[in-house]
């Protein structure tokens, strides 16, 4: 049993492809291991310990599919691990999209994936992480079945497929899938590999396979609201996306821009001065410039004018096409987690230097991407730190809260808790130095750290369904409008608010809890 497994993984599955699973995958547990072996929750978590991950309105329609596979439960363990497997199927993809076969190049691409922000921040939301992974595996697979060579009608139909289902889980995974086909496409235009014909060709099969996996994503997606009886809601945008217009594409341009300066230099350089994330990914800029510029020298592609047009096009396509959905909508804003097309621009570059410059370039290329994953790897399990101690303060807070609960529940008989006011501007770091106490820049997380609070109890929603989660509290909550008109009570007026003594009290049979006026 298992016999015909064992032989086909041995003589059927190449070498390269065995070294970018398993180094994606241990990578991975090294680095993330902090984050899949706890409980760290974010704002988010207190929503998700069990849910079916339905975002049909967020036009997310294939994300509860997609999650299902691990179960709807908010299980670190398990969701880091199938993360962990459809990451390091996404680089066997990208090692044989890009045919590389240096197990140093293959073994850095797997952890430039693994180490990216935009793993790291994936993982925050630990409980889509696996289906989030998935939708990239997916990306990934739709440039395989779409490469130039590769003319069967039935895999240029697959190819849309994926993109499609890619979409459907996230729509941000589209950009993994067009970087990679633009990082395959300037391999190919530099190796020469193609005539004219045959290249000119696919940039036309492109062209139609994307509006064609558009087009059934979209047919997909209003027929799911249609059934299902919902309407696009506003989160991202997404309400306002097919309303095209010149403004818009304007718009979609200067935005694409930002969205990448930010993404490589934070927007702090100027006010903060330089972290060692935004120094790494300057010079990284330089050095994949400068990679460039060798390559078509040493290929000798300018003597190839359609050659050295496509490969201008492909270029002036990456930062549009890295953050394309500002082209849908205006109110589209873009996180870390959904730039992980970004990443692919490090394996284009270490692959522009392996084929192209001598050995000592190559080395030093190769020992600046080690530093990069190494940087990268600290900043996430930074940030992991950040959260731990966000959970033992909230965990620490919610029991003294209990207490005080149950001592009111011994004097006075109580059903309802109102949860008055919120706090989120003070619980939301504010590049907070933890030794000094002042607010300066916490230069090595900047990248993330909008996404961290010292604590989860910030307001109605989080605190009451933290407190039912973790210790069993079966008071009814107030809805928002309730609790705001207690606000207009003197009692409440003269309460102070948390941690003070008074800050919790009781009114007839509502439990109070005061955070803000």
């Amino acid at each position: 049993m298992g016999n015909g497994i064992v032989e086909f993984y041995k003589t059927k599955i190449k070498k390269p492809y065995k070294i970018a699973f398993f180094s994606t995958i241990i990578v991975f547990l090294m680095i993330h291991f902090y984050k899949i072996a706890n409980t760290l929750p974010n704002h988010d978590s207190v929503y998700n310990y069990y849910s079916s991950q339905d975002m049909t309105g967020s036009g997310r329609w294939a994300l509860s599919l997609a999650c299902g596979i691990s179960s709807y439960y908010d299980l670190p363990w398990i969701n880091g691990l199938m993360s962990s497997l459809f990451l390091a199927f996404t680089v066997v993809t990208i090692v044989a999209v890009l045919k590389i076969e240096n197990s140093i190049i293959i073994m850095l691409a797997g952890g430039m994936l693994a180490a990216s922000p935009a793993t790291t921040e994936t993982l925050f939301f630990l409980y889509t992480a696996d289906g989030y992974m998935l939708a990239m595996f997916f990306a990934s697979v739709s440039v395989y079945l779409s490469r130039v060579d590769e003319k069967r009608v039935l895999f240029q139909i697959l190819s849309v497929i994926c993109i499609c289902i890619s979409c459907g889980i996230y729509q941000a995974y589209v950009s993994f899938s067009l970087i990679l086909s633009i990082c395959y496409f300037i391999d190919v235009l530099l190796d020469n590999r193609y005539e004219k014909r045959e290249c000119f060709k696919w940039v036309l099969r492109q062209v139609v396979i994307y509006i064609g996996a558009m087009a059934l994503y979209f047919t997909i997606w209003q027929l799911c609201m249609h059934f299902k009886g919902v309407q696009p809601n506003d989160y991202q945008g997404i309400s306002e996306v097919g309303k095209l217009s010149i403004g818009l594409f304007i718009h979609g341009f200067v935005s694409t821009i930002k969205t990448f300066i930010r993404y490589f230099f934070q927007w702090n350089v100027l006010r903060y001065g330089f972290s060692l994330y935004s120094i790494l990914n300057i010079l990284f800029l330089i050095i994949m410039i400068i990679g460039i510029i060798n390559a078509c020298i040493k290929s000798k592609i300018m003597k190839r004018k359609w050659a050295m047009i496509l490969l201008i096009l492909c270029l002036c396509m990456i930062i549009p096409f890295t953050s394309i959905w500002h082209f849908a909508s205006a109110s589209v804003w873009y996180r870390a987690m959904m730039l992980q097309s970004m990443t692919l621009l490090f394996v284009l570059t270490a692959l522009l230097y392996e084929k192209w410059t001598k050995i000592i370039a190559k080395n030093i290329v190769g020992l600046f991407l080690i530093l990069t994953v190494f940087n990268n790897a600290i900043i996430a399990n930074i940030c992991y730190f950040y959260m731990n101690m966000c959970y033992e303060r909230t965990y620490a807070e919610g029991m003294e809260m209990m207490i005080k609960i149950h001592a009111l529940q011994n004097e006075y008989e109580v059903n309802k808790i109102a949860v008055i006011g919120n706090r989120i501007n003070e619980v939301q770091y504010k590049d907070i130095d933890l030794e000094t106490g002042k607010i300066q820049l916490i230069g090595k997380i900047h990248v993330l750290s909008g996404l961290l609070e010292k604590t989860l109890l910030y307001d109605s929603d989080h605190t009451t369904k933290f407190l039912k989660a973790t210790f069993g509290l079966e008071l009814e909550p107030l809805n928002n409008m309730q609790s705001n008109a207690l606000l207009r009570c003197k009692e409440v007026q003269d309460m102070e608010c948390w941690p003070l003594d008074n800050s919790i009290s009781v009114i007839d049979d509502i439990i109070i809890i005061k955070f803000s006026s």
